[in-house]
């Protein structure tokens, strides 16, 4: 962990408080370190004509899916979120999605 968050051992032993530490712990169960790899390797594979799901490929991708909440998963997405945020006469006029609040 110490070296993903870029501090010496002996420092994140002395400084870091037990609540950060277990903190850290739950940040990297849903962001697995090698993720973004994982992906860009997937990408690459999907391009050579792969066609099993990524999580079923990469366990870190996987993780990474199952921590996304379903509110989330559930939001429009593409063009239609596009035509939801461009219509006019809603009920709600000012309304965002909350990845651009």
């Amino acid at each position: 962990m110490a070296y993903f968050l870029g501090i010496p051992v002996h420092k994140m032993l002395k400084d870091m408080p037990h609540s950060e530490y277990i903190k850290w712990l739950a940040y990297f169960k849903q962001r697995p370190v090698g993720w973004r790899e994982d992906q860009r390797a997937y990408l690459n594979l999907a391009a050579q004509g792969v066609k099993e799901p990524q999580e079923k490929i990469f366990p870190t991708l996987k993780a990474l899916a199952d921590n996304i909440p379903n509110e989330i998963k559930s939001l429009p997405k593409g063009n239609f979120l596009k035509k939801m945020l461009d219509a006019r006469g809603g009920d709600i006029e000012d309304w965002k999605p909350p990845w651009q609040t």
